[in-house]
């Protein structure tokens, strides 16, 4: 990441700390597959909060950034985004469910660590 990147740099430290958060939520819950997922309605509302703020983040985090962190910018946050901000009552929770595993995926946190890293 160049000098000036700044932003991306404050974005994926924020998105890091959500991915932590996003962990923190599927362990409190004791969610581990989709149906655990689908009677915890807390859990939906948490885990749907942090996708949405990490779609934000996303959003602000620039291409060539982004194209140094494959896995994360692979997940289709903005998807998941709009079918649990608009569409709540029909929501894909196996969707939103794999989302949180891909999030949360140690490839993912590793990726973003070492983009980080790179930071001068």
């Amino acid at each position: 990441m160049k000098q000036g990147s700044k932003t991306d740099e404050i974005c994926l430290v924020k998105v890091l700390r959500h991915i932590g958060d996003l962990r923190d939520c599927l362990a409190h819950f004791e969610i581990n597959t989709h149906k655990d997922f689908e009677s915890r309605r807390l859990a939906q509302f948490a885990t749907t909060q942090i996708i949405t703020i990490i779609h934000g983040l996303k959003k602000s985090i620039k291409p060539e950034t982004l194209e140094k962190t494959p896995e994360f910018n692979k997940i289709k946050i903005a998807g998941a985004r709009n079918v649990a901000s608009h569409e709540y009552d029909k929501v894909n929770f196996r969707m939103i469910f794999d989302i949180c595993t891909m999030l949360t995926s140690k490839k993912v946190s590793a990726e973003i660590r070492g983009v980080l890293k790179n930071v001068v």
